[in-house]
């Protein structure tokens, strides 16, 4: 009997390390929100918004585990439309209404980086995030450009699912875009053109 529940016990004790080692891929949904405070510098202004992804490859990075290569974590809808829908929701916000008859303005939002990196050390998992966004912004002639990059890092017992990192990738997407529309330089570009 008690080679039989050695051999259980190994096998149980072998299925477990296999399993902890392979992780799944993952797919999440991509949808910023923001909500960004002070002058509503729009003042009417009629605005139209185009985006760029910019990105080398649609996948983020990987989560870990033995088999790096295919634990990768991608992206299931269109990420330049979920910017696209966010920008719209905060440049109303901001007062771009099309009510004025100032000059309209033009705001291209191009995704230059959207990264994910795991690593694992003494059971817990840390999970890097990084976002870069260029946001340029014309009326008439005159350009103004700024690039916005938002860092996080999370820490994990276990590997966050899906749902916890489409959480943690759309709030850094949300901070840099926050950070972009909330420039002051852009509120001042706006006020002189």
């Amino acid at each position: 009997m008690k080679p039989l529940l050695k051999i259980l016990g190994l096998s149980l004790s072998l299925s477990l390390f296999i399993t902890a080692c392979a992780i799944s891929p993952q797919s999440v949904v991509i949808q910023p929100q923001t909500t960004v405070s002070g002058p509503q510098y729009g003042q009417g202004r009629a605005v139209t918004i185009s985006v760029e992804d910019r990105r080398t490859s649609t996948i983020l990075g990987s989560r870990g585990g033995v088999y790096q290569a295919s634990s990768v974590i991608t992206i299931s809808n269109d990420i330049s439309l979920a910017l696209l829908q966010a920008a719209q929701a905060t440049t109303a916000q901001l007062g771009f209404d099309g009510s004025s008859s100032a000059a309209p303005a033009h705001v291209t939002i191009m995704l230059e980086q959207l990264t994910y990196d795991t690593q694992s050390k003494n059971l817990i998992n840390t999970v890097s995030l990084d976002a870069k966004i260029t946001i340029t912004t014309t009326v008439g002639g005159s350009t103004h450009t700024g690039h916005y990059r938002t860092q996080r890092s999370h820490q994990f017992p276990r590997l966050p699912d899906a749902q916890k990192n489409a959480e943690i990738i759309n709030e850094i997407l949300s901070t840099s875009l926050e950070r972009g529309f909330s420039d002051i330089s852009l509120a001042n570009f706006l006020a002189r053109n």
